[in-house]
Parts: C-alpha cells; sequence; structure tokens
C-alpha cells in the first residue's frame, strides 16, 4: 500500500468497521436505573466490593488498574461497551517522550530533555491549564514509555518530529513514539496484541486481582458523608470501593448538547459530520459521551474546561512520520504538502500550513468563527495545483468520488474559474496565490513563518479541497491536583475520587491540541498515578 492510500484506506476500512464494532457492542437502552445519586452508602446493598473501582476500560482506565493491582489492591474496570480500548485503541498509539533511549537509537537524537519539552508546552498552553502538571507530564515523559517498553512489552519503531508552531519556538525534537506496522489503522485495533493497548491489556491479564465487567456502565457515584463509596450501574448493581473511584470515562466525546456547552470547536466538528454529512476517515468512540463529567458536577466536582480538540483533516495536515517514503524534503518529516495553502472564505491564507494538525484544527475553527460561519460549516478550502496531488501522502481524489463529492473537491483549469466553483472572491484568491508563488520563489513566508513545503501554485488542473475535520474527542472535563484527586468547587479534594486521562486533560492542555501522542501520555502518567494513589489509601469498612 503507498503512503498516499494509507489514512483513507487504513481509517474508512479498519477505523469505521471498529467503530461500528463498538457501537454495536454499547449497552442496549435499559428501563432506567433506581435514581441514586448522592443517596448515603448506608442506604446501598452492595453487590460486590473491590478496594479500587476504575469507570472505564480505556487506556487511562487500564494503566490505573494496572498500577493499582501491582500495588495489591483489588481492582474492578466498569467498562460501558461490549470491548475495552476507547478511543486509545482507536489511536495509532502515539505516546511524546523527551529524552528517551528510543529518541537516540533510532534518530540520533541525543540533545532533548524533559525540560525542553516543558517548555514548549508550557508556551503553548499559554497560561492556561495548571504548569506544575504540564512541567510534571512532560519531566516523566521517559519514565513513561521506559514502563511501556519493560513492562508491558511495548515496541517502538520510529520515533516523530510533531510539527512545531513557530510563534512558540523555534525547536523541534523527534517525541511521538510509534511503531506504524501495529496500529488502529492497520487493523489491529482491538485484537492487536502488540498495539499500544493491546500491550495494556496483556499486561493487566497477567493480574488475578483485576476484574473487567464489559457492557456495565456506570451512572452514578455513591457517595458516603464526604467521601466516594462506590458506583452505580445501569443494571442496579453496586460496587463497593472500599478505598477509591478512579474516573476514566474520556471527556465530552460524541454527546452534541454537552460539546455545544463545553466545548464549541467539538461541537463545530460534530455538527459537520452528524449534520452536514461530511465524509470522515477517522472516529471517536460512540460510547463516549460524558458520563464521568455529568457524575462529577451531581456531587459539585469542578470543571477544567479546555477549548482544545483532538480533531484533524481528511489531507491530514501536520501528521506525522507520514513523508518518510516520499520525496518530501520536508524537515519534520510529516504530511508533505508541497505548495498547498490553506485560504479561508474570503481567499485569504490565514495561519502556518506546516505546523501540528492539532493546531491546524484549532485555528480553522477560530476561523470560520472569525468569518461569520461559526458551529455549522466549514469555509476553509486547501489550494493545490496539479503537481502536488501525487505527492500529498493522502490522496484526496476518495472525497470526490463519495456521494456529493463535488462538493467537497473541485477542479479548474484557472484560478479564476476555481474562485468561481468555490465562491471564493477571485481577487482575493488570485492575489493570494501570486502572493504565496513569490513567497515560494523566495522561500520566505512573512505572513505566517512557514518555514517547509514551499512551492508555486502554477500548474494545471487547480485543485480546491474542502477541510473536513474528523472529531476524534474533546480535551476537558473534570478539575483534578496534582495527585489526581477530584476538586470540587471550593477547590477541596472530593475525597477518595480520582480522574485520569483526557477527563482531566482541562488541567494539562491548552488552546490547542499539541500533537501526537500527547492525550496517550495523559493517560499513561496520570492514569498510572492515580491507581498508586487509590490503592495507597486506607480501606474503608
Amino acid at each position: 500500500m503507498e503512503r498516499r492510500d494509507f489514512l483513507k484506506l487504513g481509517c474508512v476500512g479498519a477505523s469505521a468497521a471498529v467503530v461500528a464494532g463498538l457501537a454495536g457492542c454499547a449497552p442496549q437502552t435499559k428501563s432506567g436505573p433506581t435514581e441514586l445519586a448522592g443517596t448515603s452508602a448506608s442506604d446501598v446493598n452492595w453487590t460486590d466490593e473491590y478496594d479500587v473501582v476504575v469507570v472505564g476500560g480505556g487506556g487511562a482506565g487500564f494503566c490505573a488498574a494496572i498500577e493499582a493491582a501491582e500495588a495489591g489492591a483489588s481492582v474492578l474496570i466498569m467498562e460501558k461497551s461490549g470491548i475495552c480500548g476507547g478511543d486509545t485503541a482507536l489511536s495509532n498509539g502515539m505516546i511524546l517522550g523527551a529524552g528517551t533511549p528510543q529518541q537516540a537509537e533510532l534518530e540520533g537524537c541525543t540533545d532533548d530533555s524533559g525540560e525542553k519539552f516543558a517548555e514548549e508546552q508550557i508556551a503553548y498552553a499559554q497560561g492556561f491549564g495548571d504548569e506544575d502538571m504540564i512541567r510534571e507530564m512532560c519531566m516523566e515523559s521517559a519514565a513513561a514509555v521506559e514502563w511501556l517498553v519493560n513492562d508491558c512489552g511495548r515496541v517502538y519503531a520510529q520515533v516523530d518530529v510533531v510539527a512545531p508552531v513557530n510563534a512558540y519556538t523555534d525547536e523541534f525534537y523527534p517525541r511521538s513514539h510509534w511503531d506504524n506496522t501495529h496500529t488502529a489503522y492497520n487493523g489491529d485495533a482491538l485484537d492487536g496484541a502488540e498495539t499500544h493497548f493491546g500491550c495494556l491489556q496483556n499486561k493487566a491479564n497477567t493480574y488475578d486481582n483485576i476484574t473487567v465487567k464489559t457492557n456495565c456502565e456506570a451512572v452514578h457515584l455513591i457517595q458516603d458523608s464526604k467521601e466516594i463509596a462506590g458506583v452505580q450501574s445501569a443494571d442496579d448493581d453496586f460496587f463497593k470501593a472500599r478505598k477509591g473511584v478512579i474516573l476514566a470515562t474520556c471527556s465530552i466525546g460524541d454527546n452534541m448538547e454537552m460539546a455545544r456547552a463545553m466545548n464549541p470547536q467539538q461541537y463545530w466538528g460534530l455538527y459537520q459530520r452528524e449534520v452536514n454529512g461530511a465524509p470522515c476517515c477517522a472516529f471517536s468512540t460512540p460510547s463516549n459521551t460524558g458520563d464521568g463529567i455529568r457524575m462529577g458536577i451531581e456531587l459539585g466536582a469542578d470543571l477544567a474546561l479546555s477549548e482544545a480538540c483532538v480533531m484533524l483533516d481528511n489531507i491530514y495536515l501536520g501528521g506525522v512520520g507520514t513523508g518518510r517514503d516520499t520525496s518530501s524534503e520536508n524537515p519534520y518529516k510529516s504530511q508533505p504538502i508541497k505548495g498547498m495553502i490553506l485560504v479561508n472564505g474570503r481567499g485569504n491564507r490565514f495561519v502556518q500550513e506546516d505546523a501540528d494538525w492539532g493546531y491546524l484544527s484549532t485555528m480553522q475553527y477560530l476561523e470560520n468563527a472569525k468569518m461569520g460561519s461559526g458551529s455549522t460549516r466549514n469555509d476553509v478550502w486547501a489550494i493545490v495545483d496539479s503537481n502536488v496531488v501525487p505527492e500529498t501522502a493522502v490522496n484526496f481524489q476518495w472525497m470526490a468520488e463519495e456521494e456529493g463529492g463535488d462538493q467537497w473537491v473541485k477542479t479548474a483549469n484557472s484560478i479564476e474559474e476555481l474562485a468561481e466553483t468555490t465562491e471564493l472572491p477571485a481577487r482575493n484568491l488570485i492575489k493570494t496565490v501570486q502572493e504565496w508563488n513569490e513567497y515560494s520563489e523566495e522561500g520566505v513566508d512573512p505572513d505566517f513563518d512557514r518555514k517547509t513545503d514551499f512551492g508555486p501554485i502554477a500548474t494545471p488542473p487547480f485543485y480546491a479541497v474542502k477541510m473536513v475535520q474528523n472529531p476524534l474527542g474533546a480535551c476537558g472535563g473534570l478539575r483534578t491536583d496534582i495527585e489526581t484527586r477530584v476538586l470540587n468547587t471550593a477547590g477541596e479534594p472530593i475525597e477518595r475520587l480520582f480522574a485520569a486521562g483526557q477527563i482531566a486533560s482541562g488541567m494539562f492542555t491548552g488552546p490547542f491540541y499539541p500533537g501526537c501522542g500527547w492525550a496517550v501520555l495523559g493517560t499513561v502518567h496520570w492514569g498510572r498515578k492515580a491507581g498508586r494513589n487509590a490503592a495507597a489509601l486506607d480501606a474503608r469498612a
């Protein structure tokens, strides 16, 4: 398979099938559990009891369970759908790490460090999130990679650069660790023993003190005085947690109403997919609907929301590692986009096109809001000429072959005709292309400081590709402290309640998602810490 076919065939084939399986395995609608939110534990007849109850069987949940079990605690994992893995299983299993042996062995990089990584991520966060948590996560990133390799059997075949956002940093290092032969996009999402989640699942299976219940939807937390005592399921089972409960239910996910209220960019992406019928090639887990956030709010938990989303486009601009076997001279080895530019609804450039995909998706959302199309449309187009088409790692022609594909991909023999078919102002688009061609000749972008993939838009036919976003999950949810304890609105810990992974990512993610492997790093670092901390508590009677 050629690289240009990778995302289209991989995502549409493997991931779509996996998501369909997850949807089919989701618990059926029940008559509804007894409403017991806030009920005293003394009024509950416990179905079973464990030291630690983990709500959510994805990456963060399994990391938490493994560490708690390693400490000797009995652990229950409650998974809402019929199979475990969540969004982690649907990802490529990339994890960001700085100062690792793999950087030196695979890329010859010996001068990176956790401190450099932390400074970059703190700059990207722009004052949002908790600086101490961001720093700890980055400083401990090499330890997270080491644990996955030594304890879980994970193998990394490559370490790639996440394209930098030049307004914040002028340095870049290979930090995204992964193995592109064992990913969700190669069909290994649910049964691939060598994928990231497969390694976690294999590790968890070595513990007799970990119990996994699938089709086991958590609906309420049970509180005893100020302490969390356990969890109620949708089947009216009650699981006592002698030491603590860990929420690892991801963020808002596919809950459109919650997204509308808490993360407008996620709502924008979901609206394009669910209402406008945009052709998406990557998906999130349908059972992720903000359950942990809702349960925390019921008991007075504070929120730590984020503007960021794990969201990428169908062309995979800024994607890591896809340019290794192409003629691209891109120093980031990322998606080769020689000569490709992005324009808004007025035909003007607005962004550094060779930046990381998380930043690019957020900038497109903000540009649409600025242009007046708000939450319902994406009026951004990628403009290229015929020389670019065979060089892109993802062949966007598949979009044209979808039903109604002529609304997503336009072709013309002149820029004037392209403006007409896209309904972009011809004068602006012509001027934009002329300026870009001049910048390409000089190799300098004075407008947005783009560093790579210069090339003229000069050879017909010309293409305009409507940018379609794939919402893979929102960031943000419950407020936690650096010990992973969930905080109430007074800033005090809710006793025996912890949270890890994307449900707590508002504490360590800024206004845009900072690249392939940030979410997985969060699940590993904070999941493990939550498991250790919960297991260390004295057991309730």
